[in-house]
């Protein structure tokens, strides 16, 4: 299948960009260097294109029942106008993908992993959507993420908007160059800043004014080094469909007094000894763990790479239950190569 072409694709080809095929879109890994844009984000501000994450608007007086039917956390948190992490799961308990789900003044949004797109319609069209329209917002609208510690003071500069008394995971419509757009107080790299849904014709246009401000330009590269340095879960790594909420590092996120797909499963797994938790590790040598790699002792890397804000090598894995602690000594492995390296607490940062 031919990849998909952002509304800033020829922005980004003109750029120089390092542009790679990524769940279905063509996107760039890096603009002027992983460090560099990691960096950038950490100390200052950088934008990212995410227009490869779906986007869900859900119309319709069932709206909210829809969410809860699918949710495992409580979709009435998302009262107020507010954005709500949550797990999707199968009928045995498995995670379908992680979400954010919310609520604007009159409808609900669900923003999904791009690669679980099609699954997760499938599924919704085969458990029943009645009473409700699903908005696919990707068709005709770009989304965009702004993070960094100077990401709200910088995007004032750039465009007069001010979101500086919009307080985190809120969610908001609001006129941006003159359309009506969605802002998302939230983000995937441990930072402050906000997402935003704007219609692919002003996405161009928005982006070289960030840039401009002095925004630093980021791709795929530093958004995975920043989310496994905040310690953030990729599906398809550290979740799939035979990992339950039980196996992760967010038991929080089931909230049993709620009516969902999958309680019934999850009753009997709250009960069970987990046989994987999940951790953080430190390398102890030199080298750079990666996805796949076993643990020696019982386990395997799920993410891992170099932080350049640690400047040490670090990974999350998955491993037997009585190597959780921290501290605990391990063995990362990849064929005949060993390094040595210690659980550590998550996030790294």
């Amino acid at each position: 299948m031919t990849p998909l072409k952002t509304a800033l694709f020829n922005t980004h080809e003109a750029s120089g960009s390092k542009l790679v095929e990524f769940a279905g879109h063509m996107l760039p890994i890096w603009f002027q260097g992983i460090k560099e844009e990691h960096l950038a984000v950490r100390n200052d501000a950088g934008i990212f294109d995410i227009s490869h994450m779906g986007v869900f608007r859900i119309i319709g007086e069932n709206s909210l029942a829809f969410l809860q039917k699918f949710n495992c956390n409580d979709a009435e948190k998302t009262a107020g106008q507010k954005m709500v992490y949550s797990m999707i799961l199968n009928h045995e308990g498995g995670i379908k993908d992680d979400v954010m789900m919310g609520a604007l003044e009159t409808d609900h949004l669900l923003v999904v992993n791009s690669a679980n797109k099609a699954k997760l319609l499938a599924w919704f069209a085969s458990e029943g959507t009645e009473g409700v329209e699903l908005v696919d917002l990707n068709k005709d609208n770009a989304f965009l993420a702004v993070q960094g510690p100077k990401a709200l003071e910088t995007f004032k500069t750039a465009t007069g908007m001010d979101f500086s008394d919009t307080p985190r995971f809120s969610v908001f419509e609001t006129t941006v160059l003159g359309v009506q757009c969605i802002v998302m107080r939230t983000g995937y790299t441990g930072e402050d800043g906000f997402e935003i849904v704007i219609p692919n014709a002003q996405a161009p246009e928005l982006w070289k004014m960030c840039l401009d401000a002095g925004i630093t330009p980021c791709g795929l590269g530093a958004r995975d080094s920043l989310r496994i340095e905040a310690g953030l879960p990729l599906y398809g790594q550290e979740f799939d469909e035979t990992v339950n909420p039980y196996m992760t590092r967010y038991k929080w996120v089931v909230k049993l007094d709620t009516e969902f797909l999958g309680k019934s499963a999850l009753e009997s797994l709250k009960e069970q000894p987990s046989k994987r938790v999940t951790v953080g590790v430190e390398l102890l040598e030199r080298g750079i763990p990666r996805s796949h790699y076993e643990i020696a002792e019982g386990g395997e890397i799920t993410s891992g790479g170099f932080c350049p804000s640690l400047d040490k090598a670090i990974a999350m894995a998955s491993v037997r239950p009585e190597l959780g602690e921290i501290g605990t000594k391990i063995t990362v492995k990849k064929g005949q190569k060993e390094w040595a390296a210690q659980v550590v607490k998550v996030p790294f940062n």
